[in-house]
């Protein structure tokens, strides 16, 4: 039997509705780090389920995931 979870992209912060594309320029020209970024624009600081994504945007300047992201950030 093969399963299949079918398609996965992670692209935004649901609770904001906000699109990593939008906030990646936006930490960048400010210099923000994960706290920061959570910090001015409330994404990843309700249910969190993005911050490991975030942190991963930060660090590699991608902002479309196929694959889930380990959370290594503790959550709120």
């Amino acid at each position: 039997m093969t399963w299949s979870l079918g398609s996965f992209l992670v692209t935004r912060c649901v609770c904001m509705q906000t699109p990593f594309d939008r906030l990646l320029p936006i930490a960048q020209a400010h210099g923000w780090d994960l706290e920061a970024l959570v910090r001015e624009t409330g994404c990843g600081g309700q249910c969190g389920m993005c911050r490991p994504y975030l942190a991963a945007m930060l660090r590699t300047g991608t902002t479309r995931f196929t694959e889930p992201v380990p959370d290594l950030q503790p959550r709120p």
